[in-house]
């Protein structure tokens, strides 16, 4: 994984955040050394609605790192048709290589 922008990041991201905070139970947490805090926000009325949701990951230090991941869906009409989701990430600070590093050694724990 080379990239915030690829689907196996994204997937690897989710495993994370389901092994760590089973349920979306917390909105801040920490686990394997680095900080967690989620935020939701939510709109809907007859005609549109949307929800986005902000991870923000910090490990803290010398070394330390940040990023956030911001996932988005819009829905429209009376059935509540989805017309659009995404995902997004950005490095917020540190080195990309030390939070690929992170991300690699925590997918080997999830894989034993």
């Amino acid at each position: 994984m080379k990239s915030f922008a690829n689907t196996s990041f994204f997937l690897l991201f989710e495993a994370i955040v389901r092994h760590d905070n089973a349920g979306l139970s917390m909105d801040a947490w920490k686990a394997n050394g680095v900080e967690w805090n989620r935020t939701h926000h939510n709109f809907g009325d007859q005609r549109y609605g949307f929800t986005v949701e902000v991870f923000l990951a910090t490990r803290p230090g010398r070394n330390g790192w940040s990023f956030m991941v911001v996932k988005e869906h819009w829905w429209a009409g009376r059935h509540g048709e989805s017309v659009k989701s995404q995902n997004w990430a950005k490095l917020m600070s540190g080195k990309r290589s030390a939070v690929m590093a992170w991300l690699t050694e925590r997918k080997g724990e999830l894989e034993k």
